[in-house]
């Protein structure tokens, strides 16, 4: 094992980019609050990229991509050996290129939302390309949060950290998998499937934030 003393000034710049996931959730739950027409508890997050302030969505996917492609670049130098030295950094870099592609490819509009929005009779390229995002997000995140639990697993002072982490880990598919359970693709509808979806983004992008706090700290994680 290697133990790097401290973390650079610019690796904790990098790294604070992993504390604008939560903020992705916080407004997307507000903005979902004010959007007419918008049921949180029964759409997905993208929808909210749809309609007169759809900017608003667009504009929180993009930065939030950004930002944590800028921590997975922190990630690299905050554990340079190690295990999770290479791939962690490549999880939460392809996490962060998932957010920007659903922010540059916005999904098509479904039924009763926006209001008055037309329902194209097959879904557009730019709707498929959006629909294959969430799945990247997710999955990477999730591997993401077991490498790290491995890691954390070799320093026996961050034990609670490993089983958090293995939580998580378990949570983050289980919500976003009983999310697409509860909504029809074929009608584009469902109940609740929204509700999921942002419980396993608090879950995931949380302990993406607390990772980042953690690891800018003047005594980085030992691999």
């Amino acid at each position: 094992m290697s133990t790097v003393a401290t973390t650079s000034r610019t690796t904790r710049h990098l790294l604070s980019g992993g504390l604008v996931a939560p903020l992705f959730v916080l407004v997307m739950l507000v903005d979902g609050i004010v959007q007419p027409g918008y049921r949180s508890l029964h759409h997905y997050g993208s929808e909210l990229s749809l309609g007169r302030f759809g900017w608003i969505q667009i504009a929180n996917f993009l930065i939030t991509g950004l930002a944590l492609c800028a921590f997975a670049v922190g990630l690299r130098g905050a554990i340079p050996s190690g295990p999770g030295s290479r791939s962690a950094p490549v999880l939460a870099g392809i996490c962060g290129v998932g957010l920007l592609v659903a922010g540059i490819f916005s999904t098509d509009p479904t039924p009763g939302y926006p209001v008055g929005g037309i329902v194209p009779e097959h879904p557009t390229l730019h709707g498929q390309i959006h629909g294959y995002a969430p799945m990247a997000v997710f999955l990477s995140l999730a591997a993401l949060i077991f490498v790290m639990a491995r890691r954390f697993a070799k320093d026996p002072a961050l034990r609670v950290w490993m089983w958090c982490s293995i939580a998580a880990g378990i949570l983050v598919p289980a919500t976003f998998i009983a999310s697409a359970a509860l909504y029809d693709f074929a009608t584009q509808t469902g109940h609740y499937h929204g509700l999921f979806q942002r419980i396993s983004l608090a879950i995931g992008f949380g302990w993406l934030g607390a990772l980042a706090l953690h690891l800018r700290g003047e005594r980085p994680l030992r691999g």
